[in-house]
């Protein structure tokens, strides 16, 4: 295992988690930007903090993958909560949102290792 990393290395990779989540969310919140007030997943402030919480479990992690496995379980069961309302109240069956989520999670994840 690697020694740890500095505070201002794991601050500036840690912004990045959440730079690549913000982006992304930019993304989706502008694709969906027609859609009711309420009925979105995910947008903006969601995907920015899946990438940060992507790249906490990294550098939480001791090397097992215990942490980075919880925290993807975790999340692609929070989505499937989400999106089973919004499919219910919408009939749009569309996993691209929940896709690009876990992605961001992995991205947020691979900037901090």
């Amino acid at each position: 295992m690697e020694p740890p990393q500095s505070v201002l290395t794991l601050a500036a990779t840690l912004f990045a988690a959440l730079a690549i989540g913000l982006i992304i969310g930019l993304e989706r919140g502008w694709k969906e930007r027609g859609d009711p007030t309420g009925s979105r997943v995910a947008g903006f402030r969601t995907f920015g903090l899946i990438g940060l919480i992507g790249g906490l479990a990294a550098a939480l992690d001791t090397g097992n993958g215990f942490i980075l496995s919880a925290g993807v379980i975790g999340l692609a069961l929070l989505l499937r909560q989400g999106f089973e309302a919004h499919i219910d109240e919408t009939r749009n069956v569309s996993a691209t949102t929940m896709i690009a989520a876990l992605i961001t999670f992995s991205l947020g994840a691979v900037s901090v290792k």
